[in-house]
């Protein structure tokens, strides 16, 4: 899957362009409204520079098992906490193990489970080590916050997101 982000400056100010994306219009989609301003951008009903980062990279994170956390330590994600159990896993829980490598997966698998993480971040796992990857790419995944009070874990957090190239295209 390809990431793309479309960034649109123009000389409308902020109360202008929202009033064109009426997002709460309710009669047309928050997809439609978009299509609508683009449109007039290419009519050239509106003045626009449409700037689109291509080849940007997804920051990423990892933590590293050496042995078994201890049932209660935590994994924080952004807001959501993920705590480890010694049994069968709820909701944003997963199962400590000594095995690194299968602590390391079920540490991913609750990540990956997380409603409320899906759209923001996935993960893997290999030889103990979980690697948490921003879904979206770009500087931005760099900022996201991990936190953990997992014995015998090491994290490092989120890094190496970059923007990518920007294609600009004037539209006036």
């Amino acid at each position: 899957m390809a990431f793309q982000v479309l960034t649109i400056e123009t000389t409308e100010t902020a109360a202008q362009v929202l009033s064109i994306v009426d997002l709460n219009n309710g009669a047309t989609s928050a997809v439609q409204s978009y299509e609508n301003y683009l449109a007039g951008i290419n009519g050239g009903v509106f003045r626009a520079e449409i700037d689109i980062a291509v080849g940007g990279v997804q920051a990423s994170a990892t933590l590293t098992s050496t042995g078994a956390a201890t049932a209660a330590q935590t994994v924080t994600i952004g807001n959501v906490v993920l705590t480890a159990v010694a049994g069968a896993p709820a909701a944003n829980e997963f199962t400590l193990s000594a095995t690194p490598a299968t602590q390391a997966a079920n540490i991913a698998a609750a990540i990956n489970a997380s409603a409320n993480l899906t759209g923001i971040v996935t993960a893997t796992s290999a030889l103990g080590v979980t690697t948490i990857t921003a879904v979206v790419p770009g500087v931005a995944g760099n900022g996201l916050q991990i936190s953990e009070t997992l014995s015998n874990v090491t994290l490092v957090a989120f890094a190496g997101g970059t923007a990518g190239t920007t294609l600009a295209v004037d539209m006036s």
